[in-house]
């Protein structure tokens, strides 16, 4: 991670998290508590801290992804989410190209059939 950009490596660091947690506590984070928080941490070789804030992190993103309903897809549709996005999480993802790529990849997770819920 030390040749990436600070905001590929903390969804780097974000995907290292998720990879040690189970299905369940991936498609319900609210199932997290204080002892699965510690477990994640120590199995990702994450600090508690890190888990808290990849949590805190996806409250946000939450709310704007259920602010981008009825969105158009395309350039413009990108162009109202980067407005919606907090600047100082915007920042954290490395800016608005960084959130470009990210949505191209779950747009290709969508159509693979990999868009969340069931097992991996």
């Amino acid at each position: 991670m030390e040749g990436a950009k600070p905001g590929q490596a903390k969804i780097k660091s974000y995907m290292t998290i998720m990879d040690s947690m189970t299905d369940q506590e991936l498609d319900f984070p609210k199932v997290l508590n204080n002892s699965r928080i510690l477990r994640v941490a120590r199995g990702s070789g994450r600090s508690v801290r890190d888990v808290t804030e990849l949590l805190a992190q996806y409250k946000q993103f939450e709310k704007v992804v259920g602010k981008m309903k009825g969105m158009r897809p395309g350039r413009q549709g990108v162009a109202q989410m980067q407005k919606m996005v907090p600047p100082h999480l915007l920042k954290q993802m490395g800016g608005a190209g960084n959130l470009n790529q990210l949505m191209r990849q779950m747009g290709n997770m969508d159509m693979m059939g990999m868009g969340g819920g069931g097992k991996r």
